[in-house]
């Protein structure tokens, strides 16, 4: 697990997906489309358990928001765009293989076990080429 400054917010247009449902989707669009979920994670007798309180997608960048990043400048919000992974400091994972829904406790299990810090999870979906898809997760932090 690593820290990470997200120095920009990630935006998506909000729609609402279940983890399964959203797998799906991004596996099945284009190259650099872009997708997160947004989970508060709680503990009981039984284990982690997730809640879904947000989520979005994006299709890819066009050739002038790319250029716009490369550039230096930051990303540019498109008017559709009413959700997003918040600029801050998060504690963070890549995870080299997809999970399902029922798995995500045990797949999670590191990033949600840190100290400190919020009990909210982004977990992002990213399209990189035609056949891999990264999955990511963003644990806020405080230190």
């Amino acid at each position: 697990m690593q820290k990470l400054n997200l120095f920009n917010p990630l935006t998506y247009k909000r729609e609402d997906f279940s983890f399964n449902e959203l797998l799906k989707k991004i596996l099945l669009s284009e190259k650099g489309s872009d997708s997160f979920i947004l989970y508060r994670f709680s503990y009981n007798d039984t284990g982690c358990i997730f809640t879904r309180l947000d989520s979005g997608f994006k299709t890819p960048l066009t050739e002038q928001e790319k250029e716009r990043i490369e550039s230096g400048r930051s990303p540019m919000i498109r008017e559709d765009e009413d959700t997003s992974i918040p600029e801050g400091r998060y504690y963070f994972e890549q995870y080299p293989d997809l999970s399902e829904e029922e798995l995500l406790p045990f797949t999670f299990a590191s990033i949600t076990a840190a100290k400190g810090g919020e009990d909210r999870l982004y977990v992002r979906l990213y399209k990189e080429n035609e056949l891999e898809c990264v999955m990511q997760a963003f644990r806020p932090c405080t230190r």
